[in-house]
């Protein structure tokens, strides 16, 4: 059985890398590449497409919503999110939003093709330490507005000028942070801005519609 793989990363160099290194691979065949969301979009609905290896992050959404959208298809194929960033947040989104297996874009060639067989064979693909980091992060999806007050804080803007930009009191985006201090215990926004940019919590999907 030869499994139908499509690649969905905005990255030209990290499309090409994965197409040489998987094309020598009897057992995989490169079905389609996308290098955005709505391009994907089309793809994801050739039967053609057993597994998808999927980036978060594209420039026109997140891959986030190909997942949830993948799910309503009668016959959805596999998901392995890959990504550049290894922490609890994103492979708790992962497995959230129905992925089938996680991998950093730096893994061997070896482990992607061993990955991608599996979750072919109807497995997951996340591993012991993955699931109980997992658990332990909880992740909740931001809401949008939650979103937009954190990238505020990243780029600087002052509790005034975020409820300018916002059209909020400035009573409501002190609330906001204070939830948020709470949520991720930090103290200060200089705090929430630092984690932010670690975890990177701009690049998980928000909750759909706040």
């Amino acid at each position: 059985m030869t499994i139908g793989l499509l690649l969905v990363d905005d990255h030209p160099v990290v499309l090409d890398g994965l197409r040489a290194a998987l094309e020598h691979y009897d057992d995989v065949t490169i079905v389609g590449e996308a290098s955005t969301l709505a391009g994907a979009r089309q793809l994801i609905r050739d039967p053609a497409v057993d597994v998808v290896l999927l980036d978060l992050r594209l420039p026109d959404g997140s891959g986030a919503d190909l997942l949830r959208e993948a799910q309503e298809l009668s016959a959805p194929p596999a998901f392995i999110v890959l990504s550049s960033f290894m922490t609890a947040q994103y492979v708790h989104a992962a497995i959230a939003l129905g992925a089938s297996g996680f991998l950093l874009k730096t893994a061997p060639t070896d482990e992607i093709h061993a990955t991608i067989i599996m979750v072919a064979g109807g497995r997951l693909a996340f591993s012991a330490a993955d699931l109980r980091a997992s658990r332990s992060a909880a992740w909740v999806p931001l809401t949008r507005r939650e979103h937009a007050v954190i990238a505020g804080v990243m780029a600087g803007r002052s509790n005034d000028e975020l409820g300018a930009d916002l059209g909020l009191a400035r009573k409501t985006v002190e609330a906001y942070l204070a939830r948020l201090f709470i949520r991720f215990d930090v103290g200060t926004r200089t705090e929430l801005g630092i984690l932010a940019e670690r975890e990177q919590l701009l690049d998980l999907p928000t909750e759909p519609g706040r």
